[in-house]
C-alpha cells in the first residue's frame, strides 16, 4: 500500500474514531465571525464552512469561478496569470500556534523541514485555476492543537494567496520547445475568522522504536522483494504508527537492503485517552511501484507500557521491539 501525502492540504484524511468525549453524530457547524477580509471574499465568490466531529475541525472552502476578476497579467508574454495556491493558519492570542502536526505529516513524503516555521500549525494546497469552479477540503484532528489547555479555545484562522502563477511553452530556434515558470506576488483574496474550539484533554505517550526483525523461514523469506542489479534483493524497510485507526500518524525513514531495521525511532504520540489503541506497519519501501506491505499491528497503548520493551511478533515481522512511556495529560 503506497503512502501518498497531499499536503496539498495534504492535505490529510482522517476517518472517524470514538473517544469518550466525542458526540458519534453528524458534523456540528462551528459559529464564526469574520475578523477582516478583502473585497474578493466574499459570499459571491467563496461559501466557507467550519465543522467539528469525531476529534477533527472540518474546513470546507468553496471557490465559484472568477468571470470578472482582474488577474495579473505577464505583458511580456501576454499571458493572463489565474492560477494559485492558498494557505490557511492558527492563531491563538495573536500568536501562531505551535504544533508537531506538520512534522510528522512531512515525514510522509521522506521531507524534513528545517525552516524556524516547520511546528506553525498551517495547511497549503495545491494550486488551483481559479477561472474553475474550486473545492478545497481539509481536516485538523484535536490533538495537533497539543500546545493549548484543554476546555474552550478562541482561534483565530488566517486564510490567504499570495501569488499568482503559470507556465508558458517557448519555441526556440531549432524548433524543440521548452516551459517556464511564471510568477507574480499578487496578494487579492484573504480572510481572517474567529471561533469557539473545545480542546478535550490531551495524554502524550513517548514511543520508541527498538528495531525490528523479518521472517525468514520455509513459509516466506524477504529475500527477492526488491530485484536490484547493484544491491541486495532484500527489502527497504519502514515503519509507521497508525492512530487513530486506520490513519497514518507518523513514518520512519527506511533502511535499504535488509532483513531488520536497526534504528532507534523516538516519536510523540498524543492522544485522547489512556484506553485508546496505537498500530504499527511496517512496508518494504519502493520508488518504482507501490510500497510492499509486511506487517501490521494494533493494539491497546496502556498494554504497550507495562512492560520497559515490548516484544510483539505479527504477519512477517519476527520481531518487533517498542518501548512506550506513559506523559500523561499534557494540556
Amino acid at each position: 500500500m503506497k503512502i501518498v501525502i497531499y499536503i496539498s492540504a495534504i492535505c490529510l484524511l482522517f476517518c472517524a474514531c470514538v473517544h469518550p468525549f466525542v458526540d458519534e453524530q453528524q458534523p456540528k457547524p462551528v459559529d464564526y465571525s469574520v475578523v477582516s477580509k478583502s473585497i474578493f471574499f466574499n459570499t459571491n465568490n467563496i461559501t466557507f464552512s467550519i465543522d467539528t466531529a469525531h476529534s477533527t475541525l472540518f474546513v470546507k472552502f468553496k471557490l465559484s469561478s472568477l468571470k470578472n476578476f482582474p488577474f495579473p497579467i505577464v505583458t511580456k508574454y501576454k499571458d493572463t496569470l489565474t492560477r494559485t495556491a492558498f494557505n490557511f493558519e492558527f492563531y491563538s492570542n495573536n500568536k501562531v500556534i505551535l504544533s508537531d502536526y506538520r512534522i510528522f505529516k512531512n515525514t510522509f513524503r521522506y521531507y524534513h523541514d528545517t525552516l524556524p516555521t516547520a511546528r506553525d500549525l498551517k495547511v497549503s494546497t495545491d494550486t488551483i485555476n481559479l477561472k474553475n469552479d474550486n473545492e478545497l477540503e481539509f481536516q485538523i484532528p484535536f490533538w495537533a492543537f497539543h500546545n493549548l489547555k484543554k476546555g474552550k479555545q478562541t482561534i483565530e484562522m488566517a486564510m490567504w494567496q499570495t501569488t499568482f502563477t503559470d507556465e508558458k511553452r517557448l519555441i526556440k530556434s531549432d524548433s524543440n520547445s521548452y516551459y517556464i515558470r511564471l510568477l507574480q506576488v499578487r496578494p487579492m483574496i484573504n480572510a481572517r475568522v474567529k471561533f469557539d474550539l473545545n480542546i478535550p484533554a490531551i495524554y502524550k505517550s513517548v514511543v520508541i522504536g527498538k528495531g525490528l526483525i523479518l521472517q525468514n523461514d520455509k513459509d516466506w523469506s524477504p529475500v527477492g522483494m526488491d530485484n536490484t542489479i547493484w544491491k541486495s534483493s532484500l527489502p527497504d524497510i519502514y515503519w509507521t504508527i497508525v492512530y487513530p485507526q486506520n490513519q497514518y500518524y507518523v513514518q520512519t525513514p527506511y533502511e535499504p537492503s535488509t532483513d531488520r531495521y536497526m534504528a532507534h525511532d523516538t516519536f510523540s504520540l498524543y492522544h485522547y485517552s489512556n484506553a485508546d489503541s496505537v498500530g504499527f506497519n511496517v512496508f518494504d519501501h519502493d520508488n518504482l511501484s507501490r510500497d510492499d506491505w509486511m506487517g501490521s499491528w494494533w493494539g491497546p497503548i496502556n498494554e504497550l507500557e507495562k512492560k520497559e520493551i515490548k516484544r510483539l511478533k505479527f504477519d512477517h515481522i519476527h520481531q518487533f521491539d517498542v518501548s512506550v512511556k506513559a506523559m500523561g495529560v499534557i494540556n
